[in-house]
């Protein structure tokens, strides 16, 4: 019956009338994956030559031009897949996957060049990082990768090879990566993956890390001292964002079934998610998101629920009501992940609209006024646009984190000639994030506030810019219009707007 009550609900939001599903919401995460490892979205050519590099460049910025038109607000930019960069690191090599030599230094830095794409375009950029994953089935040889399997960092169990997380110098390892990526580029946030103890590596006697295991916690079982290695790391690295550039956000990206009666809800004070998909990850990669979620570590979340609607064990709708009911509790926003790779196969309409039943439930069960959608992954963005131009017909701003500590500088000095706003930058921390909101208020609007007090009303929101100046786009110019420029905080909190005529 239950399932039955599910495809219907599908149904019924698939044959919504596109004016409907147009209703969108100010504050919404709208994000996009973009894969770099074995070049699932980019680049489609490895290499350095000059040709290549063109190419690849031409194809970042035909991603973040396609971002930008489908009303996205956030890139989530595959920066480190395997112990490795796509940006100028003193302590990794060069990604294979960008030169198709690991170590072999590009003639641009791929990290730099799509922060500059996205915010020109408005967009956020989260750069995404697998925290321990080193090979998935390559033995790497070059100098650094000599050192870390000298310092005895790797442990390898069947496909995968990581840094050690029961190794104090391997977490500090994954903590100065990060520390690196955050303080040497402009980015709006970080972003983990799954990826933390080989799957399915066993516990005991006879195990790699079983001797460190004994002398480091023989008080606890195997695998909680497992994952407690992983939580140290979440919450080292935490502390250091909020330390080093506390205006980005934190997230991570589990997989979809977590907090299963048999594993952590009642460690966590959790109500347990109750379908029959097993939480895999607890005992497999010893991934435990609910104790990020009780510890705060953690300012989002972004379970990777990559199930249909009907699906017999996984059901979407189920999983995700579970998580937006629990991320909340802790005070933590949940942006669900899902997968458009099924429009690939079977019914490529009934797939897309699939997803669109899916954007559409996000935000009607978002219980924190925080709703959000991240696709995987860019390729499939072209087939899928029709469907979300629909979803996405207007700009919208990432959900804001909590109240902000103190209100935030208004801009300066806001001018208006002919069709183009100018101001000068805001009072604001420089290890924030400067970027500004520009409204337009229709002729005749006397209170342009939005109902629900949050700042001025959505409807008017014209962009998110990283600059200083805007061009006013034509449908926006005449007598009777006023403009409106706030300052908006890398968490998302906006300044009073600055008005003018």
């Amino acid at each position: 019956m239950t399932r039955l009550i599910i495809a219907l609900l599908a149904a019924v939001v698939c044959a919504l009338p596109s004016t409907l599903l147009a209703e969108n919401p100010k504050r919404e995460m709208r994000g996009v994956w973009v894969a770099t490892a074995w070049g699932i979205d980019w680049p489609s050519k490895q290499g350095t030559d000059a040709a290549t590099t063109r190419q690849q460049r031409k194809e970042l910025a035909a991603i973040a031009d396609r971002c930008r038109d489908l009303e996205l607000t956030t890139v989530f930019f595959q920066v480190r897949p395997m112990a490795d960069a796509f940006y100028e690191s003193s302590s990794e090599p060069w990604s294979s996957y960008l030169t198709g030599k690991r170590g072999a230094e590009p003639s641009f830095d791929p990290l730099e060049e799509m922060v500059n794409l996205c915010h020109e375009r408005g967009l956020e950029i989260y750069a995404w990082v697998n925290p321990f994953r080193w090979s998935a089935g390559a033995d790497w040889t070059g100098e650094r990768d000599r050192r870390w399997k000298q310092n005895g960092w790797l442990l390898n169990y069947g496909k995968y090879t990581v840094f050690n997380p029961g190794l104090e110098a391997a977490r500090q390892h994954v903590v100065d990566v990060c520390r690196e990526i955050v303080t040497g580029y402009d980015v709006d946030g970080l972003i983990w993956d799954d990826y933390f103890y080989p799957n399915k590596m066993p516990e005991g006697p006879g195990s790699a890390d079983y001797d460190l295991y004994i002398k480091e916690a023989p008080h606890m079982t195997h695998g909680d001292w497992r994952r407690a290695n992983v939580h140290k790391t979440v919450a080292d690295v935490s502390a250091m964002v909020r330390d080093e550039r506390p205006g980005i956000r934190f997230g991570i990206s589990p997989a979809g079934v977590a907090g299963k009666a048999d594993t952590s809800a009642d460690k966590w004070e959790a109500g347990a998610l109750r379908v029959k998909a097993a939480d895999w990850q607890y005992n497999d990669i010893y991934s435990d998101p609910l104790g990020w979620l009780y510890q705060g570590t953690i300012d989002f979340i972004s379970p990777q629920i990559y199930w249909s609607s009907t699906h017999s064990t996984a059901p979407y709708v189920e999983i995700a009501d579970w998580w937006s009911k629990t991320a909340p509790e802790y005070g933590i926003h949940f942006y669900s992940s899902m997968t458009m790779e099924r429009i690939e196969k079977g019914d490529v309409a009934a797939n897309c609209r699939e997803i669109v039943s899916q954007v559409a439930h996000n935000r009607r069960l978002s219980r924190d006024g925080a709703p959000g959608s991240v696709l995987y992954s860019a390729k499939f963005l072209p087939r899928m646009a029709p469907y979300l131009k629909d979803l996405y017909s207007t700009p919208a701003l990432v959900p804001s984190l909590g109240e902000a500590d103190e209100p935030v500088a208004e801009p300066r000095g806001i001018v208006r000639k002919a069709d183009r706003l100018s101001w000068g930058s805001a009072d604001i921390d420089r290890r924030d994030c400067e970027r500004y909101t520009v409204y337009a208020i229709p002729p005749g609007v006397s209170d342009p506030s939005a109902s629900d007090g949050d700042g001025l009303d959505g409807r008017y929101l014209l962009a998110t810019v990283y600059d200083t100046s805007f061009t006013l786009p034509q449908r926006v110019r005449g007598d009777g219009w006023s403009y409106a420029v706030c300052t908006l905080s890398g968490h998302g909190h906006e300044s009073r707007p600055v008005i003018v005529r």
